[in-house]
């Protein structure tokens, strides 16, 4: 099983939504000396429904880019509900406890932020409902059926056929 971070600190601001990793720390310091380099990095992400056990479950934002490796971030069923914010806001990536609370905007050269970060929800909320219906006599619990409530509302109706 791959490595998934969880965050130290979930936030908004008027900018958007902060997720500070620190463990993620030494994995995207290189993205960042690309970054205040003045590099253009393609990035790439994706949402994950990613089971811990049979009751259990992550959602995560899978990061990969160019000359990279892909970093997982995780979020708790106690972090879900921040997902409906992401719909209207960028989604910024920190690994630096002193950028929490900055009044003046992070510099792109210490954070990743992700513009339309609710992209993939409709795959997400996708592979919720597989798991939903209970299969076989068991039941994932009222976790999954919560985050399927908080995904329909992120997600355009017309995304999902």
């Amino acid at each position: 099983m791959r490595e998934i971070a969880l965050p130290d600190f979930i936030g908004e601001s008027e900018h958007g939504m902060i997720v500070m990793v620190s463990a993620l720390a030494d994995e995207l310091e290189p993205l960042f000396r690309r970054f205040n380099r003045g590099e253009k990095v393609p990035y790439r992400f994706g949402w994950q429904l990613v089971p811990i056990d049979g009751q259990n479950y992550l959602v995560t934002l899978d990061l990969n880019w160019d000359g990279g490796h892909e970093v997982a971030i995780g979020f708790t069923p106690e972090m879900w509900n921040i997902l409906p914010a992401v719909r209207h806001k960028d989604l910024t990536v920190i690994t630096d406890w002193d950028l929490v609370g900055q009044e003046t905007r992070i510099s792109p050269s210490h954070a990743l932020v992700i513009r339309q970060a609710y992209r993939g929800f409709d795959e997400l909320i996708r592979q919720v409902a597989q798991v939903v219906p209970p299969l076989q006599g068991s039941h994932p619990g009222e976790e999954l059926e919560k985050l399927q409530e908080i995904l329909a509302g992120c997600v355009d109706p017309g995304q999902l056929h």
